[in-house]
């Protein structure tokens, strides 16, 4: 049975898209309340129609769901989410938006993407309203496809907040492909540069084999997104998921793997309030349950995250064996900066000790020796800070966390006996042609890692 987070049935798409309410008609009930202007007739709209004294919110579900995760991508939205707590259609209520791209079967025959609108009506039914379709060309694992869908919601839904929750399969700050089957991302770019590489930073240290068809748990957990296009695989970057996010959001949810790298986290410390990650894998049924998650964030005066994480934590630790398998980061981004500034003292105190870091010793959160994502405190504390800086640095990142909680072991392939709620790569645990994509993230050039 696929579990973490790779996909799985959508049965249900015909049947659901065939009862979706054009988009026209929604957007224009939105705009203008159902009311028709008369000619001679002078109209005072009720309700607080100017953008700058909104008080409803909005919710985007951002479901990029061409790949292995379909299934369980289409269970957490037609099914799940329907179970829990929907606002009306009025105008004054808060608004929840999916966009999705999700495959109907493993053959990854090509579909249209769509944006819908669900409430609940005057009857207490569950409408879904189409509001816009876009052709099979599209990529979801997209910045541009991204900007277009949150510009869309900015224009037609002006809100006083905004939201989202991205989900699908993840690798951090990784390039595209690479985590996948790294063998053959190196190989490629080997013979296609002549790249030399070191003898520290050898074959020896690639890990082999492909994770979609050697891994044992590839069907149970979930770069940034996947479009499994006829041209190969679509996976974001981090400048590009950044480059996607054209507005300021209340916050950003992540229901995918390896979302909690700090590499991930600093790019996107301008985009949102609050952060909602995962430093290790996420299991395929989803990080939160969907069934209570816009309770969470809809109903109530203000989004309870706290609570959110809480619940979501609770529902993975009360889980026996593989199932009870979760580490959880709530992250405030207002306070990243300062991690930042510590972190790069000392990066730069200990150079030593970091490039020749114990990895063998330090905290991780990945299988199959996908050594990328080791605990960020850990690190710091394996590689001999004096207990004066790690003071600092425990307070540095405490400032940044709302909420922090991890099982004691994932998928019982690793242990997690110490858990601050970042990961980081280690460049002296990489390959040279690794270390010169990471040089170029936005992490490494405040931080200093890789010159």
């Amino acid at each position: 049975m696929n579990i973490v987070r790779k996909i799985g049935r959508i049965l249900r798409a015909t049947a659901f898209f065939a009862g979706a309410v054009l988009c026209f008609s929604c957007v224009e009930k939105d705009e203008n309340f159902g009311i028709k202007e008369q000619e001679g007739v002078s109209y005072n709209y009720p309700g607080n129609r100017i953008g700058h004294i909104e008080t409803r919110r909005v919710l985007l579900f951002y479901e990029c769901g061409f790949n292995s995760l379909y299934s369980y991508l289409a269970d957490n939205m037609e099914d799940d989410l329907e179970k829990g707590y929907l606002p009306s259609g009025g105008r004054n209520e808060d608004v929840i938006l999916i966009f999705s791209k999700l495959a109907k079967n493993a053959n990854y025959k090509d579909v249209p993407s769509y944006l819908r609108r669900i409430y609940k009506n005057a009857e207490g039914k569950i409408v879904s309203d189409t509001l816009k379709t876009y052709p099979t060309s599209v990529v979801a694992s997209s910045g541009e496809t991204m900007r277009d869908v949150l510009s869309y919601v900015k224009v037609n839904f002006p809100a006083k907040g905004y939201g989202m929750v991205f989900s699908s399969h993840g690798s951090g700050w990784l390039p595209a492909g690479y985590y996948n089957n790294p063998t053959d991302f190196e190989r490629y770019h080997r013979n296609s540069s002549g790249a030399k590489f070191s003898k520290r930073l050898s074959d020896s240290n690639i890990p082999a084999g492909n994770m979609e068809t050697d891994d044992p748990f590839a069907g149970m957990v979930r770069s940034l997104g996947q479009d499994k296009m006829s041209s190969g695989d679509v996976e974001m970057t981090v400048p590009e998921f950044v480059s996607g996010i054209p507005f300021h959001l209340d916050y950003l949810l992540f229901d995918m793997c390896f979302g909690g790298g700090i590499e991930l986290i600093y790019g996107l410390r301008d985009k949102a309030d609050y952060l909602g990650v995962s430093p290790a894998e996420v299991l395929a049924a989803g990080m939160y349950d969907y069934t209570k998650l816009t309770t969470f964030l809809l109903n109530g005066p203000s989004p309870d995250l706290k609570g959110l994480f809480q619940d979501s934590f609770s529902r993975y630790d009360k889980q026996s064996g593989e199932h009870r398998s979760a580490t959880v980061t709530l992250i405030k981004t207002d306070e990243l900066e300062g991690l930042t500034s510590v972190c790069k003292r000392l990066v730069e105190k200990y150079s030593y000790a970091i490039s020749h870091a114990p990895t063998d010793n330090i905290q991780g959160y990945f299988r199959l020796n996908r050594h990328y994502f080791y605990d960020l405190e850990d690190t710091f504390v394996k590689c001999g800070v004096s207990e004066e800086d790690l003071a600092e640095l425990r307070n540095a990142i405490d400032r940044t966390i709302v909420y922090k909680n991890a099982t004691p072991s994932f998928l019982g392939d690793f242990d997690i006996e110490t858990y601050s709620g970042y990961s980081m790569y280690l460049p002296c645990d990489g390959t040279s042609l690794l270390n010169s994509y990471f040089k170029q993230e936005e992490w490494n050039k405040a931080v200093g890692l890789v010159n």
